[in-house]
């Protein structure tokens, strides 16, 4: 792999690491300083905070205004491009992520509420897609420059593993703005003209619904994953736990199993693994939860406390003996 000596020089000195890094830093220090960019993370913060966006209203003209919308990214780049052109080499500090047809810079952030500026290129590679996603959230979007085709998807749920998709095509060019519920709507670019630049602003809730998605063809979930972050570390470590066999966590994953605060997949979890350390504790776990009607996991604790059961009479002895879950 050739390297060119510029690069090799940057990464080989500390010192001109700094030098490419400080008029960057300081473009974007001014940019945040600035009377505009501070107006703007105040009301991001009121709608992180719960206000709606019509209560927001200089986010609302960011994502509905073209005029506002281009001045508010000309002002972020006009000191940035200026320092690149010193240091070609400087690295923007905004949090940013590229990969093959997508480049995303993240402008602003406060809680779960997010102002980004996203850059989608043509792709040859493209296929006709066959499913779609939603995730939980809203998203604003205005069409700073560019054009693409695109398909707005709108979900009605009929049955827990089934929807209704409905399709509608999209031309978006400058000036065009979108609002998304992502919980039930959502996007996808089938053909971009070269490459289009987008501000979008979203937010998600504080314990956002599972990630589902369908296929196009019939309606069918076809995956489903947890919107939570910290629903997510618990089934990390939920399979961590149950692979090294530690039974002492019984009590805290059947107290996990029992709170109708946690999502129903990750409670799910927590009674399998529990299952799986200790049968006797897992059984007893079962029956409590089919005690319970009006719990979202009463059917399936039913049915498999009863197929266990019926499918084991050693099971169904044990099943006898049980001593109550613990607390």
């Amino acid at each position: 792999m050739q390297i060119h000596p510029d690069i090799a020089a940057l990464r080989s000195d500390p010192a001109l690491q700094r030098q490419a890094h400080a008029p960057m830093a300081a473009a974007y220090e001014g940019w945040q300083n600035g009377t505009l960019c501070k107006s703007v993370a105040a009301e991001l913060a009121n709608y992180a905070a719960g206000q709606t966006l019509a209560e927001c209203e200089q986010l609302m003209r960011l994502v509905t205004d073209i005029e506002a919308a281009q001045g508010f990214v000309a002002e972020w780049q006009t000191g940035l491009l200026g320092a690149l052109r010193d240091q070609p080499l400087g690295s923007i500090p905004s949090r940013h992520s590229i990969s093959v047809g997508l480049t995303t810079v993240q402008l602003m952030t406060s809680g779960n509420a997010r102002l980004s500026l996203l850059a989608y290129e043509e792709r040859a590679d493209i296929a006709e897609p066959t499913s779609v996603m939603f995730t939980d959230g809203q998203a604003h979007e205005i069409v700073l420059a560019g054009k693409a085709h695109g398909i707005r998807y709108k979900c009605d749920p009929v049955t827990a593993d089934r929807a209704t998709i409905a399709a509608a095509p999209i031309l978006y060019e400058q000036a065009y703005s979108i609002s998304l519920n992502s919980a039930s709507e959502t996007r996808q670019f089938i053909t971009v003209d070269g490459s289009i630049l987008l501000l979008q602003l979203t937010r998600t809730p504080d314990r956002p619904q599972p990630s589902k998605a369908y296929a196009l063809a019939d309606g069918k979930l076809i995956h489903q994953a947890s919107g939570n972050k910290r629903a997510s570390q618990h089934f990390l470590a939920l399979d961590v736990l149950g692979a090294m066999e530690r039974a002492d966590a019984v009590p805290v994953m059947t107290e996990l199993a029992l709170s109708r605060d946690e999502e129903v997949d990750l409670r799910w979890e927590a009674v399998r693994q529990t299952l799986s350390l200790d049968a006797g504790h897992g059984l007893s776990l079962l029956q409590r939860l089919a005690d319970i009607p009006d719990d979202p996991l009463f059917v399936p604790s039913t049915a498999l406390f009863q197929s266990l059961i019926q499918a084991n009479a050693q099971i169904a002895c044990l099943a006898k003996e049980t001593a109550p879950c613990p607390a």
